[in-house]
């Protein structure tokens, strides 16, 4: 870590004169990963519906506002922590499933919504509540549109258990998004065009800005309700 350093200059940015140095640094790699899931993964359409499985945390509260700005025309929220999950209504959710621990009771909310429609999932979580979104969008989603299932971060666990039966009898599509499933210089247009749109639509973000010389407490302090952003100067 440096104070300075050196970067070829295509993977340079020039930031939007109404977007400040601190947000930027603090919304582009979270925002990016939604940004590129929902443009360059998931091809999201206008007056699509899009689920943010993982919504409480720093990445999935602002997919929800991407989401939006991208044009969806409803978005679903899941979360473990329930006070969260009610605010992030305020950020453009118009629906929120708690992802609550009796299995019968995650996978009827998750039915309850496939229901009514879901084009796009954008998991941040994978694990137990992947499973049940999974299953819940196969029993919804024989002879309609395919389901898009963009798998982003893995905080809920590496693995699941995913029956073949689930892909055979449904038209979910499963994909991951990120360095490798993106070519680099799509995930550096991602956050370029995520830059241009954070003032406009307003997305917000809570951001912690420390100096440099404190990163050490404020590495061990972090967590997941805000992003930590380091100055210098």
């Amino acid at each position: 870590m440096a104070e300075r350093t050196v970067v070829p200059a295509a993977r340079c940015l020039a930031l939007p004169a109404d977007l400040d140095d601190v947000t930027a640094a603090a919304i582009a790699n979270p925002g990016m990963s939604s940004w590129a899931a929902l443009t360059e993964r998931a091809r999201l359409e206008a007056g699509e519906t899009v689920l943010v499985n993982g919504a409480t945390g720093t990445s999935g509260r602002l997919a929800v506002q991407i989401a939006k700005r991208l044009g969806a025309s409803k978005v679903i929220a899941t979360g473990r922590n329930a006070k969260v999950l009610n605010e992030v209504a305020s950020l453009g959710a118009d629906a929120a499933i708690p992802l609550v621990e009796d299995d019968a009771a995650l996978e009827s909310g998750f039915e309850e919504q496939f229901a009514s429609g879901v084009d796009v999932v954008i998991d941040y979580l994978w694990g137990r509540s992947a499973e049940r979104l999974l299953a819940a969008g196969a029993k919804a989603g024989k002879n309609v549109k395919p389901i898009r299932f963009v798998q982003v971060g893995s905080m809920s666990g590496a693995d699941i258990n995913l029956p073949g039966a689930i892909l055979r009898s449904s038209t979910i599509e499963l994909m991951g998004s990120g360095l490798g499933s993106v070519p680099f210089d799509r995930l550096v247009h991602a956050i370029d065009q995520m830059f241009r749109a954070a003032a406009p639509a307003g997305f917000r973000i809570v951001v912690k800005p420390v100096p440099l010389s404190e990163v050490e407490q404020a590495w061990r302090n972090d967590d997941s309700a805000s992003r930590t952003v380091s100055t210098v100067g």
